[in-house]
């Protein structure tokens, strides 16, 4: 016998601006395009952009909001070999490349017309078969030097 649960509905905060609430209902099932950018420099013209809110309790705001990426061609060819990379190991191996591949400016194109930058370091993914439009990579935000 399954018991329905009910799901937050509610929107989250996410950070302490109000006007970056996240609505976790529309997050969880769809995302944003964005593009991304190394030093200046476009290296990938579309990427799919999920924004979600992870729920669990102990969670700082910043740790709360989970990015995941997609990326479909065209790509630069530093770019998709350092997929490559990550998609081809696992554990800890999988985290070393990851240390290895340089940072990523992600710029998602909010319906509104806003935009939101996002700088972070992209992490291996979980699925490693498939096409690499199909591959989900999580994106560790970094916080920027001063």
């Amino acid at each position: 016998m399954r018991i329905p649960v009910a799901g937050s509905q509610s929107t989250s905060m996410v950070g302490l601006d109000p006007a970056r609430a996240v609505d976790t209902r529309r997050t969880n099932g769809s995302g944003h395009l964005g593009r991304a950018y190394r030093a200046g420099r476009l290296v990938c013209g579309w990427v799919h952009v999920t924004i979600s809110v992870d729920e669990r309790l102990g969670l700082t705001p910043q740790e709360r909001r989970r990015v995941r990426l997609r990326f479909h061609e065209p790509l630069d060819d530093g770019l998709r070999s350092e997929l490559a990379q990550l998609m081809a190991h696992r554990g800890a191996a999988a985290r070393r490349a990851a240390d290895r591949v340089d940072p990523i400016e992600i710029v998602v194109d909010d319906p509104h017309g806003a935009r939101e930058h996002i700088l972070g370091q992209v992490e291996p993914p979980q699925v490693r078969h498939g096409q690499l439009r199909d591959i989900e990579f999580a994106l560790r935000k970094l916080e920027p030097t001063r």
